[in-house]
């Protein structure tokens, strides 16, 4: 037999090595509905470079479709047990329960972290941490970024109209301003003083549902708090019919809206090329543009999103924070090493590289930071308007598993109301009736 030499013996060694971490490497799998976004893209991309440079053991995969495909498909993929190890959700908890209770058990889908969470310091350094409990207990981290809505507008319009962008408290006042903005232009082209979201995207029900219901109790039932039962349901009220009314108004009378049917992604493109002068969005939008132009930048500012005006009173806008989160399932053969996988990306280290995506990073170790604040400038302006101008709590969706249903009707009837031009009395009346049916 020949002789193995002292060389060859290391060589063996090695390969064998390399096989044995080759076979023990984990595989983490991430699916979530905004890496189809560039901004966000760059984000993960940067966290999962770090993360897998600083753990070689580990290979993080991301995948998932843009948001309007993402819901229904996550839904399908928990009921039938194929969902990733890590599943995101948009909207802090808004859809925890909806999701939650697709599986049984006391934390149903998803993995219980309340021994990671709960008494440490996470709950009050992240940013709507405290929220993310479903069956009272921690079921998702904070651990990415949040924002909430404002009215974004190109400031060269702006000039150019003679408008002074903080003159614009009141709905009204909003609707006049679009109004001004709304003209022929030189080359023969229209611009439009405002982008509103008219197509089948979920967005067309739930940006006016918070610019303009919520802040004067147009919700499910009172406050959408329990019980949730037919005879508590307040959709169709005169609430509703003032807050459908105003918004199909504008669209159709006194037409400031940019008119052809286009997505949330179609309608900041009609904003950056100068068609639309303002819309609604938030500090991700921020990164968008710099993706999109870094140059359009210096022509970008803010303003906070109106106060409603209904009935005589003023109510101001709700400041309702668009946490992105993370969870882990509990379909997870990798649960150990996916939490500690959240837990880093909460780190400052970490949050440093959630920045990119250009919304505001959950960490306020981090995000509350000199740093931050001098690299987004108008994410910090946007912060600074909420706490002057924004009420707390918001009222928010309620936390049940009918939830996605009642959106799913919801959208219906905003899509009757803003790109069909139903009458709203009957659309509500109809949307009441369904969503009654649901308890």
């Amino acid at each position: 037999m020949k002789k193995l030499t002292l060389p060859l013996v290391i060589l063996l060694i090695l390969v064998c090595v390399s096989a044995v971490v080759a076979q023990e490497k984990v595989r983490l799998t991430v699916e979530m509905s905004v890496y189809v976004e560039a901004p966000h893209k760059k984000a993960f991309d940067l966290l999962k470079e770090a993360y897998e440079l600083q753990n070689p053991n580990v290979e993080i995969v991301y995948y998932g479709p843009a948001y309007d495909e993402y819901w229904d498909k996550l839904a399908v993929e928990i009921v039938s047990g194929t969902e990733a190890d890590i599943v995101q959700l948009q909207d802090a908890a808004a859809r925890y329960a909806t999701y939650a209770s697709l599986r049984e058990g006391e934390t149903g889908a998803f993995i219980n972290l309340d021994q990671y969470i709960k008494g440490t310091e996470l709950e009050d350094k992240l940013i709507g941490q405290k929220e993310l409990v479903f069956n009272g207990h921690y079921i998702g981290i904070a651990n990415y970024a949040t924002g909430m809505r404002g009215v974004y507008y190109r400031k060269s319009l702006f000039e150019e109209a003679g408008i002074d962008a903080d003159t614009i408290i009141t709905n009204e006042d909003f609707l006049e301003v679009a109004k001004t903005l709304t003209k022929n232009k030189a080359d023969g082209t229209m611009q439009y003083g405002f982008g509103a979201v008219i197509s089948t995207h979920a967005f067309a029900y739930d940006e006016m549902k918070t610019f303009i219901c919520y802040p004067i109790g147009a919700t499910y039932t009172q406050l959408n708090k329990p019980p949730f039962e037919p005879d508590n349901i307040i959709v169709g009220n005169e609430a509703w019919n003032y807050a459908f009314k105003w918004w199909q108004d504008m669209i159709f009378t006194h037409k400031v809206v940019a008119p052809t049917p286009y997505d949330k992604a179609g309608e900041r493109d009609l904003f950056w090329n100068g068609v639309v002068a303002m819309n609604i969005d938030g500090p991700w939008f921020v990164g968008m543009t710099k993706e999109y132009d870094e140059a359009l930048l210096d022509d970008l500012d803010i303003i906070a999103s109106p106060d409603v005006v209904y009935n005589g009173k003023q109510y101001p806008f709700h400041k309702q924070n668009y946490g992105i989160t993370h969870l882990v399932s509990s379909n997870s053969k990798n649960p150990d090493e996916a939490i500690k996988f959240l837990l880093w990306m909460a780190t400052p280290e970490a949050q440093a590289l959630v920045s990119e995506c250009g919304m505001i990073p959950s960490n306020t170790e981090y995000s509350t930071g000199s740093d931050y604040y001098a690299t987004w400038p108008l994410n910090a302006k946007l912060a600074s308007l909420a706490e002057e101008r924004y009420y707390e709590p918001p009222t928010l969706d309620p936390e049940i598993p009918e939830l996605g249903e009642i959106n799913r009707i919801m959208i219906n009837a905003a899509q009757a109301a803003f790109v069909n031009q139903e009458d709203v009395a009957d659309v509500l009346d109809e949307a009441a009736e369904e969503i009654k049916s649901l308890f």
